[in-house]
């Protein structure tokens, strides 16, 4: 009975102590001229566990006669890339469904808002509980007409206080964020850099996971019945 209840409490302990680590992703974006890419990292323990993808730069290409968006994806095991043509055949084959079988489009059409109305409930949820831990925003921008580069830095001031202020209702912002915005005039230039980091709990992430499974059983068996 005792070695029982010593079990069990070392499992519940194990378990709490897995529910306090810390769960980081760290995305990185930059767009200038010699370098274009998008970076996720996703790590625990101080980088014991890290995951990394990297999507460098993004080719529009002429593919079957038609412009097509083609990129290489790099991971932490493994590099990829996108293949054009699986791609377009998916996407005549949904053209060919929604001109020749409507009803079925429409079922295709339903299941994935349904998908996404699901999924957004999900992230809903996360980010109740997720932390911002820092936030920089780059902007370095520039026209040949100085009064077009001097309307869109108000448009970009304002477009970049309604970002901010949607973040700070939807996460815990634990760092004030770094935004420079930077007009160069008498010339056309655009460089971006978004560096983001947040931070979760996995006790979170397991919660809110086994609410949507819980949601999911109870709808099966509601339909069930």
């Amino acid at each position: 009975m005792e070695s029982w209840l010593l079990f069990l409490t070392t499992v519940l302990f194990f378990l709490w102590l897995l529910s306090q680590v810390n769960l980081y992703i760290d995305l990185h974006f930059c767009r200038r001229k010699d370098d274009d890419f998008l970076e996720v990292t996703v790590y625990a323990l101080r980088k014991l566990l890290i995951y990394t993808m990297k999507i460098p730069v993004i080719e529009i290409i002429q593919y079957n006669d038609l412009p097509w968006v083609t990129s290489e994806i790099q991971t932490s095991h493994a590099k990829t890339e996108t293949h054009a043509e699986r791609e377009q055949r998916f996407v005549k084959k949904l053209a060919k469904i929604f001109i020749y079988n409507p009803r079925r489009f429409l079922r295709l059409l339903k299941s994935t808002r349904h998908f996404f109305r699901t999924y957004r409930h999900y992230t809903n949820r996360l980010t109740q509980a997720m932390h911002c831990d820092r936030l920089e925003i780059k902007v370095v921008y520039g026209f040949e007409d100085a009064a077009v580069t001097g309307v869109l830095m108000g448009i970009l001031g304002s477009m970049l206080g309604l970002l901010l202020q949607s973040l700070q209702n939807r996460l815990i912002m634990d760092s004030e964020p770094a935004v420079r915005v930077k007009p160069v005039y008498g010339c056309n230039y655009l460089e971006v850099e978004v560096r983001c980091i947040f931070r979760i709990r996995l006790g979170n992430v397991i919660t809110a996971s086994m609410a949507r499974v819980a949601n999911s059983l109870h709808k099966e068996a509601t339909r069930s019945g």
